[in-house]
């Protein structure tokens, strides 16, 4: 049997989420639909389904372990294990086999029906996270433009009143806690599903060079970014370490990039390639194996070099489980893993190859178009934030630098004055001081007086390079939380984040220098 050893877990220790399950459970009743048709034994169809590497898996090897072990019947164990597990779809799934069973419906008829309304319940809530994600995203991005704009007012009220630091590093905080609470929003708004597979031997070759390139490239650009940095001022070092941070992402994001591009083209020609094999091996009345001898291999697609390699491997000998199995780790796609780990289980515990075919077919369809929706709106966000970053830390930067000179400007001016004035004056009895100003009547107002409150702006431009980071972190997050797929993205995500932070960094206060000429 082709499958891989699910290690039990105690079922009270799954995940009472059921939007986390979703996914399984719909993989879970499409793999026992197709082991129905073959009429395989109760006993086969849940151990079977007990050794899928899934978060259901656990429940079901439960259940055989308590009927094999205890001596309990079917329809016993299905009720114990429902009390014990925690998300309410598998406890009322549970239940309704528990009663199917007990009452003499036909298994198969029983496991086709709860299929068939997994999947529409599957694609509703798959439909309403993406709505829920498109709503999020576009509250995201207002959301983080209308407190960039704030946190730039409070930083010029600041200067204008007698409001102190405090004020900006209170503003900075909400920046930073409103940009952590959108992309926390955005990633549970998103459908919960696995797009890629890691094979217990084998990876994608681009997916293992991404993941040594991330650790041995990082730790190099961390250490120069420091490096490099301490030896300028805050701004041109941290658009250093900006810029050798994102630096040191780029490699491992771009291969992250193109393995989950490879892995989506997959899915995409998947469906074909399911359906076309069933339909062979049914026609010339062979197993798969030999099916693919009589296979087209140019009509499958993005998944023809693959197909052409098990070809390769299963006519030259080698045990089928280990052909599929490297079919499979090659592609890195979960979606080819299950569907395919379907066909091959249906088809050798004796389904017919045509109707196996067929029905993990129209599974991986169904997966693969509730996908594009979301890559829909994924897409769109995802441009939407390079712009949109580079536009906030824009003006963040600039207004900074534009008070930080301003600040010198007048400091130079009191400098100058003082040369000239000695001493300074007395302020008369009664009269009346602008805000800001905080000099009483008969007081000595001198020269080094800062006329615009604190001229210290050292702790508020520092509070400024913190919420940079945190913009950049969360914009580096929220693009791959939406889209979903490997979190070895985020490398590419947040290396884009990275350079336009440091370059923004780097060349507007030089812009800010030759256009504030006093």
């Amino acid at each position: 049997m082709n499958s891989t050893t699910y290690s039990l877990k105690p079922v009270e220790k799954v995940s009472s989420d059921d939007d986390s399950l979703s996914f399984d459970l719909l993989s879970q009743l499409t793999h026992m639909s197709i082991l129905s048709l073959a009429g395989a034994p109760r006993d086969w169809v849940f151990r079977s389904s007990g050794d899928l590497a899934l978060g259901t898996g656990t429940f079901f090897l439960h259940v055989y372990r308590l009927v094999k072990s205890a001596g309990m019947e079917y329809s016993q164990a299905l009720k114990l294990v429902a009390g014990l597990a925690k998300a309410s779809s598998i406890r009322s799934l549970f239940l309704r086999f528990s009663a199917a069973i007990s009452s003499g419906e036909s298994e198969r008829d029983f496991v086709n029906q709860e299929r068939e309304s997994s999947a529409e319940r599957y694609k509703n809530e798959y439909d309403r996270h993406v709505e829920n994600l498109k709503k999020w995203t576009d509250a995201y991005a207002a959301i983080l433009v209308s407190v960039t704009l704030i946190m730039v007012v409070s930083l010029v009220a600041t200067m204008m009143s007698t409001m102190d630091v405090g004020f900006v590093a209170v503003m900075a905080a909400t920046v930073v806690m409103v940009a952590t609470l959108g992309v926390y929003l955005i990633y549970r708004a998103a459908p919960v599903e696995k797009l890629t597979y890691d094979g217990a031997k084998s990876m994608p070759q681009g997916r293992r060079l991404a993941r040594t390139a991330l650790y041995i490239c990082v730790p190099l650009g961390v250490l120069s970014g420091v490096f490099i940095g301490s030896r300028f001022g805050l701004f041109p070092g941290s658009a250093i370490a900006f810029v050798c941070v994102g630096a040191s992402l780029v490699p491992s994001g771009l291969l992250a990039m193109k393995d989950d591009a490879d892995v989506r083209r997959f899915d995409s020609s998947l469906y074909t390639f399911l359906r076309t094999i069933g339909s062979v091996a049914g026609s010339i009345g062979s197993d798969l194996g030999k099916a693919l001898d009589h296979i087209d291999v140019e009509s499958m697609g993005h998944l023809s070099s693959l197909v052409t390699r098990l070809r390769l491997r299963t006519g030259s000998g080698i045990p089928t489980e280990i052909c599929w199995d490297a079919f499979r780790d090659e592609s890195g796609s979960e979606l080819v893993n299950r569907s395919s780990r379907m066909l091959v289980d249906g088809v050798e515990a004796g389904a017919k190859p045509d109707l196996a075919g067929a029905a993990c077919s129209e599974y991986a369809m169904a997966i693969s178009q509730l996908r594009a929706k979301r890559s829909l709106t994924a897409s769109t966000f995802t441009f939407l934030t390079v712009p949109m970053h580079a536009t906030m830390i824009f003006i963040l930067v600039f207004v900074t630098e534009v008070l930080v000179r301003f600040n010198n400007k007048i400091e130079d001016a009191t400098r100058q004055v003082s040369g000239y004035a000695g001493s300074g004056v007395i302020v008369p009895e009664g009269l009346s001081m602008p805000n800001g100003l905080a000099l009483g009547g008969g007081q000595n107002f001198s020269p080094d007086h800062f006329l615009l409150g604190s001229g210290d702006l050292g702790p508020a431009t520092l509070l400024i390079v913190g919420v940079v980071l945190a913009l950049t972190v969360a914009n580096g997050l929220a693009p791959t939380f939406a889209s979903g797929g490997s979190n070895l993205k985020i490398a590419f995500h947040l290396s884009i984040a990275c350079l336009i932070s440091g370059l923004v960094m780097a060349v507007v206060p030089m812009i800010a220098g030759r256009l504030f000429v006093i």
